[in-house]
Formats: C-alpha cells, structure tokens, sequence
C-alpha cells in the first residue's frame, strides 16, 4: 500500500516484536486482496480440491460449474463443509441455491472479526451467524474445524459439517405441494432481471456473454403491496392455507366479485380479485404490531382482534407457527376471516371530496375546522361539505360517486352536522328533511336507480349534533369493485321545500358510509 512506501526501516523493525506478539486472527484480520495474493499460491478451488476431506463438497462444487467460479478474480468466503453432504431430494436448481450458495459469501470474512455476532450474507442472499464461541469460531450451528486459510481470490474455512438451509417465508411456499395453490398465485407476480453487474462472467459464446454464476433479480408486484416476505431484512407473520382452505374461500368469497355478464375480461378480473380477496389479510408485518397475542394488523391494515381465538383458532400462541429465517408461518386448513373484517369491509367517501360529486340546484363549500374546534376530532379528517340552495325556490341535491362496491349488501348511512356549522346563521337550529337514492349497475350492465328514501318516509336529521343517520340496507347485484369511473352513486337531495318554514334546506355532510351488513 502506498502509505507503507513512506515508513522508515529502523520503524518496521520497532514494529516486528509487536507484530509477532499479536495472534494470527489480528494479522489476518487486516489483510487486503493484494497481500492475500502476495501471500497464497493457490485459488480457493484449488485449495478446496487439494483436500481429501472436502472431497464430496468439491465433487459437486465442480458438477454445478463453481470450480470456474472459485478460481476466478472475485473474491469470496468459503465455508467448506468436511465429509459427507446431503443432497437428497434438491433439483439442480435448489442444489446451487440451498447448498453451494448456502456456503459461499462474496468478499473476505476472517474469523478473528467475529469476536461478537456477525450475520453474513451469502450468496443466496440468506445471513448466516459467525461468531466466537469459547476458544473456536461457529458458523450457523457449524464449528470451525480450521480457519482462515488465505488464497488468491478470498478465504477458505473449513466447518464440521454443512449448515441447514433456512427458509425465509416465500420460500417455505415451495415446501410442499399442499400450499400450491397459493404459491403458484403469488409466484405468478414474478419478474426477472439478469443483474450483470453481480453475475460471474464466463466466456463470449457466438458472440454472447454467457455466465457461470447468474445473479436474477426478482421483483414481485403484489409483494410490494402486501409484504416483502421474500426479503432477508423484514419480519412477517404469515398465514398459509393449504389447498383445501384454498378451494374453500374462494368458493366462499366470489359471489363478491360477480361482475355483469357482458363486462370484458369478465371472468379473468372475477378470478383475480376473488384470489386477491383471498390472501389479502395472510401477512402481518411485525413492525406495526403492538402486542401480537391479542391483536394482529395486516398488511391490508385491517384488524384481527384476539387471533388465537379467531384466525389462528388452531394455535395457541406465537411459539406455535413455523420459524422461518424472516418470521413464522402458520398453516391452516380453513381461513376464518369474516367477510366484514376482510374483503367485505366499510367504504367511506368524503363529503369535502368534490372529485366525482355532482351538484344540483345548490352551491357546495368545503370547510375545514381548525384543530382547536371542539368537534375538529369527531368528524371525519376535520372537514365536511355545505351545501347551499341556489335560490329560494330550489331544493339542493349532491350525487357522491362510490367506488369498489362488491355483490354484496350494505347499510347506507350519512353523517350530517348540526346546523348551527352553517354559513348563514339565520337557520338557527332547523332540521333537514332528506331523500337518499342509489343508482347502480344490474346483471345486464344497465344503470338502474332505487329510491332508498322518498319525500314521503325523509330521514330526519338532528339539527343539534353531529348526527349519523340510515336510509336503509341496499344489495348490489355487481361488483364495480376496481372500475376507474364509477357507476355507484348516493344520490342526498333536501325534501324541504320553499314554503317549509320550519326545516332547513341547506345541509352540512361529513360523509358518506356503506357499512358491510353482517351474515
């Protein structure tokens, strides 16, 4: 190194007695590549193959090509099992993923630098612990049987046997065939990407790059929005259902995602919102949890009070579920979850939200409360929508677009604040009179409307409070769930006229609620 060109002779030999008196592992500990490669005469291939007790891991290093791999230029760490390996029901694929890169890592890792825990990562992206224990040095559950032999190209340590292969969660789903179903839809997200960068170049082959170690990226889109659960730095909770509780919930939750019979792409948009309702509420991120024994959140942020009582029904705690090296799975053969606290959950639209709201006979304010209102926390985001009648001769009406509805039945409800919120103070204290109407889509596809409220059965609203009302239970017979315009409409229209003296026609709404109706 180029500091070294400066030190003079009298001080590098002040410096031996000292040098000598330090251990090995501090020496080694402070190696770099060019006097690794000064100091060792062979690669770590060659090394590897040289010894007799790592016959078996040298034998299938060189059938899956890592002998070029380890007798290149790149620098890795090796912890080589002695003895016999066990292969046994691993494809080539998992052989190279759960076995060689399961004991290789890129870059130099020493055994002196695990005076304390030390996770490394390897190839297969999984971290291993290497850490000192009493006068040795363990790998996963692996002692060191001999450590820190230098090479060319990295270091080489020789472990008393392999380390097991750990599965973090996305990989357990291949684990067994009972969970196919859900595997092979989520594993149908995936995209790959060669990562040049990260793979091990081999030779140009009719003018293309081939590689003997390819490193693929994979990115899955649905993850992303439900839980990286193939990630080695998170923690998840997991519910897994077999095939059987599969099967079951999707015949239980797609008469919710019934589309009309002309829509295009009908039934493939039906089949993947239905599966899509399935997995849902199955992960649960461990960094929002609060106390995981009574309650869980999902990814979905939808809330499972007392789980064991519930979801997991079939276990009795945390302990209970299979530890993965990011987090625990617990396999079921039913999914309890009911529709309400799932898939068939409230749906709420702001009264201030004008985006998608049509305005009749009225002029439409958004006021907002100032965090020091005594009613600022009990209405919805501190806001809400008054509406003013253009004239004195008209009735105003607001039709607020509602999107994501199922095949299902809700309740319809309406949130109001006393009148004593509006503008012209002159109301007083007069009640509103209201009609409510839905338009929706029948099994056809045609617009249809039905009047949930009429002038003559109005709801009455409470002047003197916030006060949240029901115009009735309304069943769709489609889902518009995943439109982008919406077909769902809550028509709220005052029912006082201009002669009524003693209601209000102007009327203020926080917003508007379809609450799930409970089977």
């Amino acid at each position: 190194m180029k500091y070294m060109k400066n030190i003079r002779l009298f001080g590098l030999l002040l410096m031996l007695p000292l040098a000598f008196a330090s251990c090995t592992d501090v020496w080694n500990g402070h190696y770099d590549v060019d006097n690794q490669k000064q100091i060792a005469d062979k690669t770590l291939w060659e090394e590897i193959e040289a010894r007799p007790e790592l016959r078996a891991f040298a034998d299938c290093l060189k059938q899956y090509g890592y002998d070029e791999v380890l007798n290149g230029d790149q620098m890795f760490t090796v912890f080589a099992p002695q003895g016999e390996i066990d292969l046994k029901n691993l494809s080539a694929e998992k052989v190279k993923e759960e076995f060689i890169k399961n004991h290789i890592a890129r870059f130099s890792h020493s055994a002196n630098n695990a005076t304390v825990d030390k996770d490394v990562l390897m190839l297969n992206e999984k971290f291993i612990n290497f850490t000192k224990e009493g006068d040795g040095y363990k790998f996963g559950e692996s002692m060191l049987a001999e450590k820190n032999v230098l090479a060319k190209n990295g270091v080489l340590h020789v472990i008393g046997s392999q380390v097991p292969f750990f599965f973090n969660i996305w990989e357990y789903l291949t684990t067994d065939t009972a969970y196919s179903k859900i595997r092979e839809f989520l594993y149908s997200f995936d995209e790959n990407e060669l990562d040049e960068d990260a793979s091990v170049k081999g030779p140009i082959v009719d003018g293309m790059q081939t590689y003997v170690d390819s490193v693929v990226v994979t990115t899955n889109e649905l993850l992303y929005m439900l839980g990286s659960i193939n990630d080695e730095d998170s923690t998840y909770t997991m519910i897994l259902p077999t095939n059987k509780a599969w099967d079951a919930a999707y015949k239980r939750i797609a008469p919710y995602y019934t589309f009309y019979k002309n829509k295009v792409d009908k039934d493939s948009l039906e089949d993947l919102y239905t599966k899509r309702g399935i997995v849902g509420d199955l992960i649960f991120s461990h960094t929002v949890q609060k106390s995981m024994q009574d309650s869980l959140i999902s990814t979905s942020l939808n809330v499972f009070d007392k789980p064991f009582d519930y979801i997991l029904s079939d276990y009795s705690s945390m302990d209970d579920g299979y530890i993965c090296s990011n987090g625990n799975v617990f396999v079921v053969d039913s999914l309890r979850h009911a529709p309400w606290d799932s898939w068939h959950t409230r749906l709420k639209v702001e009264g201030e939200r004008t985006n998608g709201h049509e305005f009749t006979n009225c002029i439409a304010y958004r006021r907002s409360l100032s965090h020091s209102d005594s009613l600022y926390t009990k209405i919805s985001k501190g806001a809400y929508l008054e509406a003013v009648p253009k004239s004195s001769s008209v009735s105003p009406s607001i039709e607020f677009s509602i999107w994501n509805t199922l095949a299902a039945a809700y309740e319809v409800k309406i949130v109001f604040l006393p009148q004593r919120m509006a503008t012209d103070k002159s109301i007083g204290e007069l009640p509103n009179h209201i009609t409510v109407a839905v338009d929706y889509l029948d099994a056809s596809g045609k617009s249809r409307k039905a009047n949930l409220k009429t002038a003559k059965d109005s709801l009455h609203v409470d002047p003197t409070r916030i006060d949240t009302v029901s115009a009735g239970i309304f069943e769709f017979p489609v889902a518009t769930f995943g439109e982008e315009k919406s077909s769902t409409k809550i028509t709220v229209k005052s029912a006082a006229s201009s002669r009524d003296k003693n209601k209000s026609r102007t009327f203020l709404v926080d917003c508007i609620i379809l609450e799930p109706v409970k089977e």
